[in-house]
Parts: C-alpha cells; sequence; structure tokens
C-alpha cells in the first residue's frame, strides 16, 4: 500500500498506493541539545576529542578555526580546554552529530585563547571567530602561498644565486613543491601586474591595501588577470620553474610601504578588527558564555 524511500537518516519520501498514487516528502523530527565540558589534552587532538566522546568532525572544525592561533601538533599533555557546542537528535534519540560550535578556549603556551562566533554585520551571513577582547583570531594573511611548506631558500641580504653563480640580495622566501602545485594569495586584493620577466619568470603581483603588497614568481601558469579581485587563499597560479630558477619552486615577496621586506619576520595584522560600535554588543554576546567555559573548567579542574 505504500513504498517508502529513505535517502538519509532525518528525510523519507512516501508513496501512497492506497487509491490513486500519491508522493511526497517528509523529514522526523529535529532536536538540538547543548553540551558543555572540559577536559585536558591526552595526545593529538582527535584522540583527545574521542576519549571525551566528541564526534570526529568536531576535530576538523577546531583546526579551521584556530589555525591563526594554535598550532595542534604543539599542544602539551595536560593543556586544558573547554567546548559548548550543539548537537543534533532525530526524534530526541538518534544522535545525528554537531551541529554548531558555541564557544571554546584552548590553553596554548600557558595562556587560554577563546573562540566565540560573531556576525558583526547583520547585512552578512558570514560568521568569523574572534576572542574575549573582541580580536579576530584569523590573520589578515596567510603563513604562506603554499598548503605544504617546505623553504629552500629565505630572505637574506647577501645570497649565493643557485644559477646566476654569484652572491646578491634574495629579496623573497622560495617554497618548493612539483610542478602544477596551486599557488594562493596569501590575503584579499587586487592584481596588480601579471606577466613575464627574464628573471622572475612568469608572475603575478596582488595589491592588498595600501599599505601591503606581495608577489609570486616562477609560475609555471598564470591563472589570475590584472584588474582582478582575489580573495585570501584564492588560487592565482601554479608553481613552476621559469625565469631564473634552478627547480619547480615558488618565490614569494613582500612589500610593505613599498619596501621589500622579510614576510617571516614581521609582525603580520590581524584581519580587520571589529567596528567598536559593534564591541558592546559582542561582549554582552559572549560575556555568559565565556563564563559557562570558564565554570565548568572550574568544575573539572578545581581551579
Amino acid at each position: 500500500k505504500y513504498l517508502i524511500y529513505q535517502p538519509n537518516r532525518l528525510d523519507y519520501y512516501l508513496v501512497d498506493l492506497t487509491d490513486s498514487v500519491v508522493g511526497f516528502k517528509k523529514s522526523r523530527p529535529l532536536s538540538f541539545k547543548i553540551r558543555t565540558i572540559a577536559g585536558r589534552v591526552n595526545g593529538s587532538l582527535a584522540s583527545t576529542l574521542k576519549k571525551e566522546g566528541i564526534d570526529a568532525s568536531m576535530s576538523k572544525k577546531l583546526t579551521k578555526v584556530y589555525a591563526w592561533s594554535i598550532d595542534f601538533f604543539k599542544l602539551r599533555r595536560g593543556d586544558k580546554f573547554a567546548l559548548s557546542f550543539t548537537e543534533r537528535y532525530i526524534n530526541d534519540t538518534l544522535y545525528d552529530g554537531i551541529d554548531s560550535l558555541r564557544a571554546a578556549f584552548f590553553e596554548y603556551k600557558g595562556e587560554k585563547i577563546y573562540a566565540f562566533p560573531y556576525t558583526p554585520s547583520a547585512k552578512s551571513s558570514k560568521v568569523d571567530y574572534y576572542d574575549e577582547n573582541g580580536k579576530a583570531l584569523k590573520n589578515y594573511f596567510l603563513k604562506a602561498p603554499l598548503k605544504f611548506v617546505n623553504i629552500t631558500s629565505r630572505f637574506s641580504k647577501n645570497r649565493f644565486h643557485p644559477v646566476q653563480l654569484r652572491w646578491k640580495p634574495h629579496s623573497g622566501t622560495d617554497y618548493a613543491a612539483p610542478t602544477g602545485t596551486p599557488i594562493m594569495t596569501t590575503a584579499a586584493g587586487i592584481v596588480e601586474q601579471t606577466g613575464y620577466t627574464a628573471g622572475n619568470g612568469n608572475f603575478v603581483k596582488v595589491k592588498h591595501d595600501k599599505t601591503y603588497s606581495t608577489q609570486y614568481l616562477h609560475m609555471s601558469k598564470i591563472m589570475v588577470r590584472r584588474g582582478q579581485s582575489v580573495r585570501q587563499g584564492d588560487i592565482i597560479g601554479k608553481v613552476g620553474s621559469t625565469g631564473l630558477a634552478s627547480g619547480p619552486h615558488v618565490c614569494y615577496r613582500f612589500w610593505k610601504n613599498g619596501v621589500q621586506v622579510d614576510a617571516l619576520k614581521l609582525k603580520l595584522p590581524n584581519s580587520i578588527p571589529m567596528d567598536k560600535r559593534n564591541l558592546p554588543k559582542f561582549f554582552e554576546y559572549s560575556k555568559p558564555l565565556k563564563k559557562e567555559l570558564d565554570s565548568v573548567a572550574l568544575a573539572k579542574f578545581g581551579y
């Protein structure tokens, strides 16, 4: 009399064959429950969360949220953390995974780093993460233009050039990678120049604001055009060995106020700070969440 097709645990299609054929979609009741826990790091982040009975997806989410603030491989055994998150349940009983992260803190190098999701503008649905002072966790610049970093030559006032075989300044940082590896722009901006020179090979230069610009050299392929707007992490080209290069790599150059500087030693700015007009609402929102995290940590550790 009825045909039921269930594509996932939440939804199902019902075809009624009792009279004329009628089909419709239904969803099981979905509810959300808040869970707030505190614990200590014991092994990797994934294994620590697993011991706390937390879904594996949380590890990936936390790694992304704290990508600019914490190297989770350098967490020490015994470092404290606290998390507050919502979990989905079907029919109030069937667990359906983590829905969202409400707040978190991790103890890292002797200090607590908090994370609160917040959308400062009513005109935007984009959620960013901020610490307890309203400072964005996400940096203005990526640490490197490649996902996997292998530095082969650093910024130097006097380096022996492997192709020209003479000593000269090296005004960038070389990251070796196989030909064709995607190159990312390290911050949002406007493509200022693209082209080819005998020394730089195929290159792209991006202007980020009045202060900062970056350039990417020796590409095998340029994938943007002059005047194009790019977002942080956009693929702008591929690794190659064009120009004066002894092997496939990208030479990453960094300008501050028109002067080439060492990006690895520069204290780079965070992303655009929250408008001061939004801070009172943010503090009103984050204060009870912080109290919730601190309270569960106090109950767990006694201090």
